[in-house]
């Protein structure tokens, strides 16, 4: 009798610790509500959940049915929590993902069990050996932030991007190219591009997803074949926190987002998931209308501790243009021919050069010919075996490079200046002074302060002009552009890029003038065209060919056509001064007759990073008027 109650007593302690363990399903229900766990920051990242734009409700941006266990699990984060306890408690299956619950939300399973005090496996989970090996793969250790910089001749990258890396603690130094990089982009297939997809993408057109790539792939694609300088900033969080964030990629397998370009795109889903790994930080409430990729990064700097010194990578251009203006005229030329293959690797021109200046000249070579044969995927195989054949002749030279390393620029892009703008101004114009405010969300010309932004680029969108009249007390609308790019690419002995600049919105004609007694309403216009640029960081001229359209209820026939050409100079002379010079004329070659030309010099003084003193002096000329017109005032950065 002693033995059998000892097993009687053994079997009740185990039966107490398993109830204990895991407590009945309305229980773990009851003790939720009670905690109100629904409420938890971190409950509410886990399932993507922002506040309505109307109301006091709340949505989650997951536009795919099978992530939610409950009906109204959308927007109802307490039924989603209780339907995910169900799901873990019976062990449901999710079909669409051919595991179950417990081994497909491993995030939601860890935080219930953490808050709920229960064991590990309490809520299931033991068996999840697809997960097990993916984890094991990934070996997480430190996750970066990784941000390309802008791309002007892409819709999609113009204002840049970003990533994340996630370091394996098995990587070797200097090895991050053998990392995984995390990556949120609109599910647009391979041949989406142009005006269509512009527009699906602005109005919500595509869903969006998360991906799993090797790094290599993601810096091939930035640095060498869109030829985007890469800055990655480390991130310190702690290892429970990686972990964290880790367990979330693994729920976002297959899960589609609603996306939008200027509001729902990478950066803000990218500052979702570090709201996962530090829920306190709540990075994505002042993002309700637009992010862009420069703010997120400067909102991750703003945070103590969380970020930590960034490390530069040029990308192919930025080292071929850097190597080539180490080498003299001649050398160019002569690289540049054996890219060609016009010059013989055994040839007198190569072999009359020291070793040195000909190991330069064949790494030039090389390097021009690979970027070229990045640029055109589609080049020759007799271009793949010649970029073969310098590199041999390279290496029969046993010298080290002598390029003095890529530096890194100045200002890093966590620095630079901050894209909402607001100016107010002093406008002189026909004899009167008025008062100006302009209001720009977004992103960056070329007077505003360069460091930190893509040399030569220019972005402004929804750029808006106010005028009052000091006598009449007068508000009216000067201008609005509703998108302005201008891409100044310089040419050089390599590189023959066209330069090019599009500009739409709202403006005057046939009058130039505000306030005068000319009919002279707004309408919209659509004026660009190609170019090219000569010069460098410091000093940059350009031409521009340009065609334009100004439909006008003040023209005559309601439209006219025009074609001209405009010419200017910028210049950096100082770290806290930019110069621009330009001059330029429009004929209107069809719809109402007429002309628009001008002349105009401005310049802003840096104050500090996020403001500056502006001015513009400029003479314009149209078919009806002509005169001068003088702005200066502040501009602030926020």
């Amino acid at each position: 009798m002693t033995r059998w109650a000892g097993w009687l007593c053994v079997l009740g302690l185990f039966a107490t610790s398993a109830a204990q363990a895991a407590p009945g399903l309305a229980q773990l229900q009851a003790q939720a509500r009670a905690e109100n766990l629904a409420a938890s920051p971190l409950w509410r990242a886990l399932l993507h959940y922002e506040p309505d734009w109307l109301g006091e409700g709340v949505h989650s941006t997951v536009v795919t049915d099978w992530f939610f266990l409950a009906p109204d699990g959308r927007r109802d984060p307490a039924a989603e929590l209780d339907a995910t306890l169900a799901a873990f408690v019976e062990d449901r299956q999710i079909a669409d993902r051919d595991r179950s619950a417990a081994c497909t939300f491993i995030a939601r399973r860890r935080f219930l069990v953490d808050r709920l005090g229960l064991d590990e496996y309490a809520l299931g989970g033991a068996d999840c050996e697809k997960y097990q090996r993916w984890r094991e793969a990934l070996a997480p250790r430190q996750v970066s932030l990784i941000f390309p910089t802008a791309f002007p001749n892409s819709p999609s990258s113009m204002f840049g991007h970003t990533l994340l890396r996630i370091d394996s603690s098995r990587r070797a130094r200097n090895t991050e190219l053998l990392s995984y990089a995390v990556n949120f982009a609109a599910a647009a297939g391979d041949d989406a591009q142009g005006l269509a997809f512009a527009w699906k993408g602005l109005t919500g057109g595509y869903a969006g997803i998360f991906g799993l790539f090797p790094y290599y792939e993601k810096v091939k694609q930035y640095a060498w074949i869109e030829h985007r300088d890469v800055w990655a900033y480390p991130l310190n969080l702690n290892a429970a926190q990686t972990n964290r964030l880790v367990d979330h990629l693994w729920e976002m397998d297959g899960v589609r987002f609603a996306y939008f370009f200027l509001s729902k795109n990478c950066s803000y889903q990218l500052l979702s998931l570090l709201e996962v790994a530090r829920p306190e930080l709540e990075l994505t409430e002042q993002y309700s209308w637009y992010a862009i990729p420069a703010d997120t990064i400067r909102t991750i700097a703003d945070v103590p501790g969380l970020m930590g010194t960034p490390r530069f990578r040029p990308s192919l251009e930025t080292t071929l243009r850097w190597q080539a203006d180490q080498l003299s005229a001649d050398q160019r030329t002569l690289a540049r021919a054996v890219a060609a293959d016009d010059v013989a690797l055994d040839g007198p021109e190569l072999a009359a050069l020291d070793p040195a200046d000909r190991a330069a000249v064949l790494e030039v070579a090389h390097d021009y010919l690979y970027y070229r044969l990045q640029s055109d995927p589609a080049s020759a195989p007799a271009d793949q075996a010649h970029a073969n054949a310098i590199l041999l002749a390279r290496s029969r030279i046993a010298r080290p490079s002598s390029f003095a390393p890529v530096p890194t620029p100045e200002t890093s892009p966590d620095q630079a200046h901050r894209t909402l703008r607001v100016a107010a101004e002093t406008v002189y114009e026909v004899d009167e002074l008025s008062l100006g405010l302009r209001i720009r969300p977004a992103y960056h010309d070329l007077l505003d302060n360069p460091g930190g932004y893509t040399d030569g680029a220019q972005i402004n969108f929804l750029d808006l002009g106010l005028r009052i009249d000091p006598d009449e007390g007068e508000l009216r609308i000067d201008d609005l552009t509703l998108l302005n790019i201008v891409s100044l690419s310089p040419r050089d002995d390599l590189f023959k890029p066209v330069s090019f600049q599009v500009n739409t919105g709202l403006r005057r004609r046939p009058s130039a003038n505000v306030f005068d007694n000319v009919d002279n309403n707004l309408g919209y216009y659509l004026q660009g065209g190609p170019g090219l640029a000569w010069g460098d960081d410091e000093l940059l001229g350009y031409v521009f060919g340009l065609g334009s359209v100004d439909a006008n209820s003040a023209l005559a026939p309601g439209y006219a056509l025009g074609a001209g050409a405009s010419v200017g100079v910028l210049a950096y002379p100082t770290r806290r001064l930019q110069l621009k010079a330009e001059t330029g004329a429009l004929e209107y070659v069809a719809g109402e007759a007429g002309y628009y030309r001008w002349a105009r010099f401005a310049q802003q003084f840096n104050l500090s990073r996020d403001l500056g003193l502006r001015s513009e002096f400029g003479w314009e000329n149209t078919a009806l008027d002509s005169g001068l017109r003088a702005t200066i005032g502040l501009q602030a950065y926020f």
